[in-house]
């Protein structure tokens, strides 16, 4: 293959790979919008918060 052949079809895969990426998070936005409309996606979750939680829900040991 010449250099420009291996070029042409490096640049096509990464095409293919990006044409991929933006049907695959439609489909995921689509879904989010169609079943989840108010849910939020959180940036993080701090570890006393999570630990608070699971003591909450998960073992119910926490007074009312």
């Amino acid at each position: 293959m010449t250099p420009l052949m291996v070029f042409a079809v490096t640049l096509l895969g990464i095409a293919l790979l990006l044409i991929l990426g933006i049907i695959f998070f439609t489909i995921v936005k689509y879904i989010q919008r169609k079943y989840y409309p108010t849910w939020k996606f959180p940036d993080y979750v701090s570890v006393g918060y999570m630990e608070y939680l699971y003591h909450k829900f998960i073992k119910r040991d926490l007074p009312k």
